[in-house]
């Protein structure tokens, strides 16, 4: 089955991604990576209207929804904590002596944990990592030897995490839960072979996964081992992320992107895009730390 989505927004992202739906407040939120910008969006019938805009210093790879009303970002190398009342704290240097990279996608997982992954700024060479931040602030590394970190997602009992590699172009998956991660278990590869470059994924209530592929505008649904099951095109290049959003968790949502492109406005790269599959999502996991007073800040 192939779907077609429709951009939904007025204007463009230089490097949209990290969507996800606030059932409390209502709105699709997401991320302009390369402008540091958290977009926050209603959803009238086939629109998005854009409800405001935050822009913080540097990139901001991935947000994140938290219990206390507030939001939890991936920044260019360090969390940084918004609070409901709107107060940014900028958390230390998770990076220490590395240069030339950047935190990139993550996810809250059914603990209330953040897991964010990096990419290189320059020569990429399997040095990245996907990093599990309790919300005491304790870290620890799931995966190494990563080529570019990007989508992450739990399969609906939270007994698995899905990961993507973007450059070597696979779907991993690891057995997950609340206890210690087994670091001895490997990672077992699950989706290759995509038309464009894997990117951001979502796992719908069924436990199937939804990637987008940078390079070939589209997003595919997989079962967890694999089999494709449906295409939603995109008439923009560079597809990046997709989710659930709306009341009933009943719409796609896909970001683009325009960065590293000549004629943008050859097609609809950028904009927020939206297609109604006949599949649900599931509730965005909340960041189980305090954004008043972010773990950093009794350090």
């Amino acid at each position: 089955m192939t779907l077609h989505a429709r951009a939904a927004t007025a204007s463009r992202d230089l490097l949209g991604e990290g969507v996800l739906w606030d059932d409390r407040a209502q709105e699709i939120v997401w991320v302009d990576i390369l402008n540091g910008k958290i977009n926050r969006g209603m959803l009238s019938n086939d629109e998005v209207i854009v409800t405001s805009r935050l822009t913080l210093d540097g990139f901001v790879g991935a947000v994140a929804l938290s219990e206390d009303g507030g939001m939890l970002a991936a920044g260019t190398r360090s969390l940084v904590s918004i609070s409901p009342e709107g107060e940014v704290s900028i958390g230390p240097d998770l990076f220490g002596d590395r240069t030339d990279v950047r935190w990139n996608d993550g996810a809250v997982d059914p603990q209330g944990r953040f897991i964010i992954g990096s990419l290189s700024l320059r020569n990429p060479e399997r040095k990245e990592v996907l990093l599990q931040i309790d919300p005491d602030g304790r870290s620890r590394v799931l995966r190494s030897r990563i080529s570019l970190s990007n989508g992450i997602g739990f399969s609906p009992d939270g007994g698995t995490v899905y990961h993507v590699d973007s450059l070597v172009g696979t779907v991993s998956s690891h057995s997950y839960g609340p206890d210690d991660f087994d670091q001895e278990e490997a990672w077992t590869q699950i989706i290759t072979g995509f038309e464009g470059t894997p990117d951001g994924l979502t796992v719908d209530d069924k436990g199937n996964l939804w990637i987008a592929e940078w390079g070939a505008g589209l997003v595919r649904q997989y079962t967890a081992d694999g089999t494709v099951l449906q295409t939603v095109n995109v008439n923009a290049t560079q597809t990046t992320c997709p989710a659930f959003v709306g009341a009933d968790m009943d719409v796609l949502a896909v970001t683009s992107a325009t960065t590293g492109l000549a004629h943008p406005e050859r097609d609809e790269s950028g904009f927020l895009h939206l297609a109604r599959p006949d599949a649900t999502g599931r509730p965005t996991p909340r960041w189980a730390g305090s954004t008043r007073s972010p773990y950093w800040s009794s350090k």
